[in-house]
């Protein structure tokens, strides 16, 4: 069994990252007190799910089982190298779930969650942009936020109400 998920991990961590987003739109959505459109609310959380998919159920599952073995194996060695990929992998494991959180505020319609989003995927991409350089991979949360940033300004209708044409402001 372990062979098989190893085998095939990427595929594996592909279907719970659409499984995943799918899931978390529709709870997300439920919530909402703001007019939310399905579609490109999918999208938008699907940069911090997929980042919270890969990072977790890729990623970091993946560094563990290979210390494991090599610890039955007597073979591990903790050496920055091993320090710098869990540590990498919790940021950006932790800043994933914060995005899906303030994405969850925005769509309640809490004050000020939309732009701290924004910041939390701004900041994704910062961090993990660079590491691409080393591997092609390291660019994946990059993209993902990418994704969640261009459909923001789709995710939520504007209320009639909130549009005031009567008011002038000089």
């Amino acid at each position: 069994m372990m062979s098989f998920y190893l085998n095939h991990i990427d595929e594996i961590v592909l279907i719970l990252c659409l499984v995943f987003t799918f899931i978390n739109t529709i709870r997300l959505v439920r919530r909402a007190t703001v007019p939310v459109r399905k579609v490109p609310a999918y999208f938008v959380v699907f940069g911090a799910t997929a980042i919270a998919t890969f990072i977790g159920g890729g990623h970091l599952f993946e560094i563990s089982y290979r210390a494991i073995e090599r610890a039955i194996n007597g073979t591990f060695v903790y050496d920055y190298r091993f320090y710098s990929l869990i540590l990498m992998g919790m940021v950006l494991l932790s800043l994933s779930m914060r995005m899906l959180r303030e994405i969850g505020a925005w769509f309640r319609g809490i004050p000020g969650s939309q732009r701290s989003a924004i910041k939390t995927a701004l900041l994704i991409i910062v961090i993990s942009a660079p590491t691409g350089v080393f591997t092609p991979i390291g660019y994946v949360p990059s993209i993902g936020c990418a994704i969640t940033l261009l459909f923001f300004p789709f995710a939520v209708r504007k209320r009639v109400a909130d549009v005031r044409e009567d008011v002038v402001v000089w």
